[in-house]
């Protein structure tokens, strides 16, 4: 896939767990910050100024390959699927030391902050995500 944002993520000695490498839960962690990264690096959509939020409807992460301190992750993230209500974002973990670490997956509804549920897609959000992936969905 053709990421249109990245970042790096260091690895601190704290996100090793009793294994000695990098625990699950701080992948999912770590693809949170790639997708607020994601949507800050959108003039539009930064910092969620609007009622529209995303909210994670659900995650899934395929861990490839070990990762341990010190190391540097980097992030490479996207919006895979743009539907009427919700979209699909993606995030690779590539490390120098080992390659593809690991691969997130998820969906993500806007939820109305003032009504208290989820949202068509405004077109303020599909046309900005749309510019920055340089694609029509």
């Amino acid at each position: 896939m053709d990421f249109k944002v990245s970042l790096e993520q260091p690895v601190a000695w704290g996100d090793m767990d009793a294994f000695g490498h990098v625990n699950n839960t701080v992948y999912l962690k770590y693809f949170e910050t790639a997708r607020v990264k994601y949507f800050d690096s959108i003039p539009e959509l930064a910092g969620f100024k609007g009622h529209e939020i995303p909210v994670l409807a659900n995650i899934s992460c395929m861990f490839k390959k070990p990762v341990v301190y010190p190391d540097t992750l980097t992030l490479k993230v996207g919006v895979t699927e743009l539907g009427h209500a919700s979209l699909k974002m993606s995030c690779e973990m590539v490390s120098p030391k080992v390659g593809i670490a690991a691969f997130a997956v998820c969906t993500i509804v806007l939820v109305d902050i003032n009504k208290g549920h989820s949202v068509r897609m405004p077109s303020l959000w599909k046309e900005a995500i749309e510019k920055i992936e340089e694609r029509t969905y």
